[in-house]
């Protein structure tokens, strides 16, 4: 049975390297059609584009989310820590997101206080984790909302929050929200675009690194 786990995680992984690349070649024709750099679009066009442009992108989040999925099954999710300042990698992760809240006219915010302690982390497993929960936030907040991203030691143990003014869970979905595939009422209500990976690959990192992840 081990053996068949590892057969069936290693044809994923190559499954989804082998989608995600071409998607993303494919992607950024589109992106230059529709940014008007092969000639001007008719409104009608440039509609058809974005729309191809967001179904690419889901299917690039899709492969993304398998190949991790993939590393985590292979143990290689903790792999190579390093000591860590957490503040810098806090504040690059939500600069980059600022332009995914300001779409939505969402204010992003960060508190990162001055000297936090070291942490011993994977540095692309923390910035994922935290890049998943950013755009979770974003994505489940009503346009015009807010999102915070808080950081600061607790009890010896470092503690990062995110905070949105999103739909909210019922007790149902807090209770699954973390399992492989699960989407909650208010994804599947909305049709907003996922598979329910991301939040599971959270916990799987903070897990591999010695930490816990919880919701309210």
């Amino acid at each position: 049975l081990k053996k068949q786990d590892q057969q069936k995680s290693d044809f994923v992984s190559m499954v989804a390297h082998e989608i995600r690349s071409p998607m993303s070649s494919v992607l950024m024709q589109l992106n230059v059609l529709r940014d008007g750099l092969a000639g001007d679009l008719t409104e009608k066009q440039l509609e058809i584009m974005q729309r191809a442009s967001a179904r690419i992108q889901s299917l690039v989040d899709l492969a993304s989310e398998l190949l991790d999925l993939s590393r985590i099954e292979s143990g290689l999710i903790a792999q190579g820590r390093e000591k860590l300042d957490p503040g810098p990698v806090v504040a690059e992760q939500v600069e980059n997101h600022q332009n995914l809240a300001e779409a939505k006219e969402i204010k992003l915010a960060a508190e990162i206080p001055e000297d936090l302690p070291e942490i011993l982390f994977n540095r692309q497993s923390l910035e994922e984790l935290l890049s998943n929960l950013i755009t979770n936030a974003i994505k489940y907040t009503p346009d015009g909302g807010d999102v915070l991203v808080a950081v600061g030691p607790v009890d010896g143990e470092l503690l990062i929050k995110v905070k949105d003014t999103g739909f909210g869970m019922s007790p149902e979905d807090v209770a699954q929200i973390f399992r492989r595939f699960y989407r909650s009422r208010s994804a599947r209500e909305t049709n907003l675009s996922g598979v329910g990976l991301g939040l599971a690959l959270c916990r799987h990192v903070a897990a591999a690194h010695g930490g816990w992840i919880d919701v309210e």
